[in-house]
């Protein structure tokens, strides 16, 4: 059967599709003519087209269409319902994001039934510039339609209905007046980014979602992202249905478009427009697409801030470990060598006794602490040898003094977490409340961060209060462009004193929302996006949530936690840095316990020796006295 032109170059609908073309396709960058197989159009003027025939290989063709760039839609009363009802999927599937599409419909006969169908249609809501051509053959009339999409107050209804129109009238979507269209919210309460309340209607400027509230609930929403759409809505004239979800949060995004919380409910298309300090992630991008950036977040971390040495380590804080090994080393050094040029002394000069090895440690001591030591200098090398060791001891034991000097004034504090590499190097486990955090650098190469990810730990917020106050693990959050920190509602005053931010993010993207690939509103939110970032209201914004929602001593405290003049200053000596000296002291208790032990052994054997002595004496002497008797007998 043979194609038939439905219309022909010279009839006036062909005349009307080529006007069309000039004025109104020309503007996008392809148009894509669905048709069955019986249908033909004929455009004369020249536009970027392809022609994609209903058929088994129909979802392929429309995949390829959409991907290779169409944004504009010609179809037939034959094709159009295979079009509305992959229309969709096919977008979703699709790395094109371009969303402010028309439709054309050329019609032979238009009924109510068709127009009814065509409105109830789904995805004829995300098809603002729709137009049906309709056409009499008999009659010979040409009949215009344009779709009109409202709301009529009611939660959950987007009204979608027909009328007719002259060709002047068809224009692309102005966005000036959305006339009350629900446009539907999903966020988390993370102020200052999101927050919400119920409350009266007449303070209420947006609704419960009815997917999630059986009743009309009058919602007060708030946040330095929630706020772009209400004045977006404020300034087109729409309405908003939120919903915040305070169990999944904002969850994740699985390969067969489903998942849980914001970002599952964008994929599967249960919400309109997405805002939760969203960055540019890979994982929802499949399935939607990103607005203009609306500011900027660094992923940072709140740590325990480093506490005071233990006093009892006061006299070994003067030099660093490695600083201790090389003095232990010279302080051997120093020992063998008395102990040897002492015993070549010996041997040199043939007389005397060399010294031990307790009299090397105790000169070796000498030197060090500035103390009188036996020094020989009847040899050359004894007086070099001495000498340097002189030297070498009144330095070491000046620097020593210098140090503790002022280890002992000064407030010494355990090694600080300041970077994200020493919040790796320490081991430490680091808590949040959603996988989303560290979505941006799961694949990071770094060492550090990899390290960071292995000890991420996914907890909710009675394991973050649990604890607060045992300076055991991190807490990943957010710094604001302005400079707020979030979240922080597992923490009060106390905690909050004992923690500080990293000195610099952990890593830094831009936010944005996250609509769904055909929302049709995205472009004139961008826009409103554009201009806000413009004003810089949104610093005022910011303040305001920060004072409303937020303790205001918690975050200041955060804010000024990296203060290093608090306490800095020269502090008053107290026994409590002699600790050490005690501690030391109390190992006199060992050589009084040595010695005790020597006398004990000295008694001991000479309980022995007496025995021993007396059978001694008894035995020569009764060998003196049989000796002499042998004599006299003799």
């Amino acid at each position: 059967m043979e194609p038939r032109t439905l219309f022909s170059a010279t009839d006036s609908v062909a005349l009307l599709l080529n006007q069309l073309a000039l004025g109104v396709l020309s503007k996008y960058y392809c148009t894509c003519i669905v048709r069955t197989s019986d249908d033909a159009v004929v455009i004369s003027e020249i536009l970027p087209a392809m022609v994609i025939t209903v058929d088994d290989r129909f979802d392929e063709s429309f995949q390829q269409g959409v991907d290779n760039g169409c944004q504009s839609f010609i179809t037939f009363e034959t094709s159009i319902w295979m079009f509305l009802d992959h229309f969709i999927d096919v977008h979703d599937a699709s790395d094109q994001r371009f969303s402010d599409k028309v439709l054309i419909v050329l019609a032979e006969y238009v009924n109510d039934s068709f127009i009814q169908r065509i409105s109830e249609h789904p995805s004829v809501k995300d098809l603002r510039n729709t137009l049906i051509v309709a056409s009499d053959s008999e009659e010979k009339l040409l009949k215009l339609l344009t779709v009109d999409i409202f709301g009529n107050g009611s939660p959950g209804t987007t009204i979608v209905q027909f009328s007719a129109i002259s060709l002047e009238q068809f224009l692309p979507d102005d966005g000036q007046n959305f006339r009350g269209i629900p446009v539907r919210l999903q966020s988390v309460v993370n102020p200052p980014f999101g927050y919400y309340e119920k409350t009266t209607p007449d303070k209420a400027n947006a609704r419960c979602d009815p997917q999630y509230c059986s009743e009309d609930v009058p919602l007060y929403i708030d946040g330095s992202e929630p706020m772009l759409l209400v004045h977006f809505c404020q300034r087109y004239n729409c309405s908003i249905e939120a919903y915040f979800d305070e169990i999944e949060l904002w969850g994740d995004v699985y390969p067969n478009r489903s998942g849980p919380g914001v970002l599952g409910a964008i994929a599967n298309r249960k919400t309109d427009f997405a805002v939760a300090a969203l960055y540019f992630w890979i994982q929802p991008y499949v399935f939607s697409t990103y607005t203009e950036s609306i500011s900027r977040s660094g992923v940072t971390i709140l740590v325990p801030k480093p506490r005071l040495v233990d006093p009892w380590r006061t006299p070994f804080l003067s030099f660093s470990p490695h600083l201790w090994i090389a003095v232990a080393l010279a302080f051997l050094a120093g020992v063998l060598s008395v102990w040897f040029l002492e015993r070549v002394r010996v041997q040199i000069i043939e007389h005397g006794e060399p010294k031990s090895i307790s009299d090397s440690v105790l000169t070796i001591i000498g030197f060090y602490m500035e103390q009188t030591a036996i020094m020989r200098n009847d040899l050359v090398s004894c007086v070099f040898l001495f000498s340097s060791l002189m030297l070498a001891g009144f330095m070491v034991g000046n620097l020593y003094g210098a140090g503790l000097a002022s280890i002992m004034t000064i407030p010494q504090y355990e090694k600080p977490i300041d970077t994200g590499r020493d919040f790796a190097e320490s081991n430490m486990l680091l808590a949040g409340s959603a996988i989303s955090w560290i979505y941006a650098i799961m694949e990071a190469p770094q060492p550090f961060l990899q390290k960071i990810v292995e000890n991420y730990r996914l907890v909710d917020i009675d394991y973050m209060i649990d604890h607060r106050y045992a300076l055991d693990i991190g807490y990943i959050g957010e710094r604001t462009q302005f400079g707020h920190f979030g979240p922080i509602d597992f923490l009060d005053e106390g905690s909050a004193s004992l923690m500080r931010l990293l000195k610099d993010d952990l890593f830094w993207q831009m936010c944005t929302a996250i609509v769904s690939k055909t929302w049709p509103l995205k472009h004139h939110f961008n826009k409103l996006v554009l201009a806000v970032k413009e004003s810089g209201i949104q610093n005022y914004w910011e303040l305001q949530i920060v004072k409303n929602y937020m303790n205001s001593k918690i975050q200041q405290g955060i804010l000024d936690s990296r203060n290093t003049n608090q306490g800095s200053e020269a502090e008053t000596l107290t026994t409590s840095h002699l600790m050490g000296s005690y501690m030391i002291l109390g190992s006199l208790p060992l050589p009084l316990e040595s010695s005790a032990t020597e006398r004990l052994r000295r008694w001991l054997s000479m309980l022995v020796w007496w025995p021993s002595s007396l059978l001694t004496i008894i035995v020569a002497h009764w060998s003196t006295v049989a000796t002499e008797l042998l004599q006299i007998d003799i």
